[in-house]
């Protein structure tokens, strides 16, 4: 947040001063790459620094291949709902180890043995 307002004020102060075409047109370039392609990457799922990069095994507590709610709260004491439902693609309640590792792979966690 606070880099881009820095690049908006670079973009009125060069615009007060007189600046050249060029010189505002790379500043108005550089503040809309910034806001495509950094903005994103500051955020994802696992935001506020929540971290879902756990062991399916340290969370399947009564070993039975699924992931409970309870049991994914319970590891993930910050974890949301809506996160949960997100992992669970099939809609069945619970977290196989296939959608978990997919979960893991999109957010960017690599396969833990």
């Amino acid at each position: 947040m606070a880099l881009t307002l820095h690049f908006m004020n670079l973009i009125v102060n060069a615009l007060k001063k007189d600046c050249t075409m060029k010189k505002t047109i790379f500043l108005i370039s550089l503040f809309f790459l910034f806001a495509v392609f950094v903005g994103p990457a500051l955020s994802s799922d696992h935001k506020k620094g929540q971290d879902y990069g756990g062991h399916f095994g340290d969370m399947d507590l009564d070993g039975n291949d699924q992931v409970s709610w309870e049991e994914f709260k319970k590891h993930f004491e910050h974890a949301e709902k809506d996160v949960f439902n997100k992992v669970d693609k099939d809609g069945n309640g619970s977290i196989d180890h296939d959608e978990w590792h997919e979960f893991k792979e999109q957010q960017g966690y690599g396969h833990k043995e």
